[in-house]
């Protein structure tokens, strides 16, 4: 694949609670921004009980209706250690272990982001469409040169195939 450089790493599983959206990447600029706003104002980390220390936020790709071009599921939340109790107006999201293809978007935030989905959608990486996540961490929360890692969902066996 052309574009950005990424690892393959295979995960445990996680569960992530927080703030859900249906969208797709044609309505996702409308839509995503909003997610974050609503949840960021109304306090949504600390709305989450049994949250993983260091807190880590997550944004979390799922149901999707076929591939990029569908709809999906967003759900913007944080890492927990069980997800026993829900509060009121939250989701909860359990990813399975799975192997990924991991991108890190470096620099001005949300353009990087965006720049590495645009070349995961014009790649040929065997994508599962089952989860697919990015991790804001403590280097997100830095005033300059910010960082957040995707993790995008590929099928292992096509990876060597195509390796």
């Amino acid at each position: 694949m052309d574009g950005p450089k990424y690892t393959i790493k295979k995960l445990p599983a996680r569960t992530v609670v927080g703030i859900a959206r249906r969208t797709s990447n044609s309505e996702a600029a409308g839509i995503i921004p909003g997610c974050w706003q609503a949840f960021l104002q109304n306090n949504g980390p600390a709305r989450i009980p049994h949250r993983v220390n260091p807190p880590v936020m997550y944004a979390v790709y799922s149901d999707y209706e076929k591939d990029w071009t569908g709809t999906y599921s967003y759900l913007l939340g944080c890492g927990v250690t069980r997800a026993d109790k829900v509060p009121e107006g939250l989701e909860v999201r359990h990813i399975p272990a799975q192997t990924y293809a991991v991108f890190t978007a470096k620099g001005k935030m949300p353009d990087e982001i965006v720049g590495v989905w645009a070349n995961v959608w014009s790649s040929d990486l065997p994508r599962t469409y089952t989860f697919d996540f990015e991790v804001y961490d403590k280097r997100f929360a830095r005033p300059v040169a910010k960082e957040a890692d995707i993790y995008v969902a590929v099928d292992p066996d096509q990876m060597k195939e195509t390796a």
